[in-house]
């Protein structure tokens, strides 16, 4: 069992589970960033324009995902006891 911040236990396999699945998501959401980028600078037009937009809004959908995810972990997400 692992002990997070106020005292929550967080089962090993829920938490490597967890983990791996956030590396996925941060994978995920770049490379989709980058082929929607690639995808609209082919029809629209400015090329790396789209792809940096893309990369960005990947990196943006990314870190903000893998935070939520993590809430968790971190003993800070919504839980029973909530205030």
């Amino acid at each position: 069992m692992i002990y997070c911040s106020e005292g929550v236990v967080v089962n090993r396999w829920a938490a490597a589970l967890r983990f791996s699945g956030i590396g996925f998501w941060i994978g995920g959401c770049i490379a989709g960033g980058l082929c929607l980028g690639d995808y609209v600078g082919d029809k629209v037009g400015p090329y790396a324009l789209f792809v940096f937009l893309g990369l960005g809004l990947g990196l943006f959908i990314a870190f903000l995902g893998a935070y939520r995810l993590l809430l968790p972990i971190l003993g800070r997400g919504k839980g029973d006891g909530d205030r």
